[in-house]
Parts: structure tokens; C-alpha cells; sequence
């Protein structure tokens, strides 16, 4: 199973937290994406950064603030 369907399933299925946008692109044999969501609290995104963190494959995990990235 590829880590994008990783992500989306843990994303969607597991946490039931809406992806609003996504984007995927390839670069020197990596992958870089951006996952657009909106959560209840600090808590629930804290709680699926760890568990992005934990997915085999994922190097690393930032957050952005809608509010000063458009």
C-alpha cells in the first residue's frame, strides 16, 4: 500500500477529519505534498501530527496556519 493511501486513509478514515485540498508532486524519487484540513481543536490536529509523524515513509510533518498561508 503507497503512503499517500497511508495518509488519506489515516486522514479521512481512521481520524474522520475532511481533506478540503491536496497536492502531490515528485521530485529526485521523493514525494512532497500539501494536505489542506480544517479540525475541531489543537488537540485533534496534534493528536494526527503524531500519527503522520509514525507512518512508515514520512520524513516530516510541518504545520501552516490558513490565516498567513494562501
Amino acid at each position: 500500500v503507497g503512503v499517500i493511501h497511508k495518509i488519506t486513509n489515516l486522514i479521512s478514515g481512521e481520524m474522520r477529519i475532511n481533506i478540503n485540498a491536496m497536492t502531490i508532486e515528485a521530485k529526485d524519487g521523493l514525494f512532497y505534498g500539501n494536505v489542506k484540513i480544517y479540525v475541531h481543536d489543537k488537540e485533534e490536529l496534534d493528536a494526527l501530527v503524531d500519527k503522520l509523524k509514525k507512518l512508515p515513509g514520512i520524513e516530516t510533518v510541518d504545520r501552516y496556519d490558513t490565516e498567513t498561508v494562501e
